[in-house]
């Protein structure tokens, strides 16, 4: 979605642009069979990789996580080396910073660390640039992100239909989401200017759950409690980061807040009904 996102953005300003990937691309590559790495009688300038597994918790998540999420990469970097391209993006997580003692710490944060690292290595060793991208959660209007990112879109289900929305435990828990578009921009301008190094790609401003449920209250035009269950345990805060290196350089900042957001997302309901 991001990639088809991005590849829509870049070809309207008149670059060309080549999909790579399983289904539905202009060349086949599968991240997880890394022995049959393509080679396209092309040549690009730069390679975007984006595609991830959001592993889970047995013991195959593990093992696929990090074989799409570290070998996979390492795969995209040989691809990027073998069309000859100068610059290669990979589009990380924010949870790659996240330590061992953060609650939210697992085998995805884990092994898109791995991945930073190895793309590292790859890109160093061949002269090829290398930018790393670490957005946080991101969502779209028409919810294809919903798989990944549940909660935004059921406070948005709760609005509309003047529920309440229901919060574990007593804790407002901060968060910080970044639109689809914003983060194709984002990634666009990089590509195009050639930004090297290693960014948070983060809304400005992080938001409370509570927040959340207000802001889709007010685009819904609906009426509902914020119900803090206390028999729950709390819900912890995303760790905070305020790297905003990135959006002087590029000369954009995300402009999609919260409670753009909810409007959005009720005018795609409104368009598909």
């Amino acid at each position: 979605m991001i990639g088809r996102s991005l590849a829509a953005r870049l070809v309207a300003q008149n670059n060309e642009v080549r999909l790579a990937g399983r289904r539905k691309a202009d060349i086949s590559f599968d991240l997880t069979d890394w022995e049959n790495c393509p080679t396209p009688d092309e040549t690009f300038d730069v390679v975007v990789h984006i595609a991830a597994d959001f592993g889970g918790a047995t013991d195959k998540d593990f093992v696929r996580a990090e074989l799409v999420n570290t070998v996979g990469t390492l795969s995209a970097c040989s691809l990027a080396h073998r069309v000859n391209a100068k610059h290669f993006i990979l589009l990380s997580s924010i949870s790659a910073t996240y330590s061992t003692a953060d609650p939210y710490f697992g085998i995805y944060a884990l092994s898109k660390r791995h991945g930073e690292e190895a793309a590292q290595l790859f890109c160093a060793e061949r002269s090829i640039d290398l930018t790393i991208l670490r957005p946080s959660q991101v969502y779209d209007d028409a919810g294809f992100c919903r798989p990944h990112q549940e909660f935004l879109y059921l406070i948005a289900d709760k609005a509309q239909n003047g529920q309440s929305v229901e919060i574990y435990g007593t804790h407002d828990a901060r968060r910080n989401y970044i639109h689809l578009s914003d983060l194709t921009e984002t990634i666009a301008r990089v590509a195009e200017q050639r930004q090297v190094g290693i960014f948070a790609c983060i809304h400005p401003h992080y938001v409370h759950l509570s927040e959340m449920a207000n802001a889709a209250y007010c685009a819904f035009g609906t009426a509902g409690q914020i119900m803090f269950l206390t028999d729950k345990s709390d819900l912890v805060d995303l760790p905070r980061t305020d790297d905003f290196e990135l959006y002087p350089k590029i000369n954009f900042w995300p402009g999609i807040d919260i409670k753009d957001a909810y409007k959005r997302i009720k005018a795609e309901r409104e368009k598909r009904s």
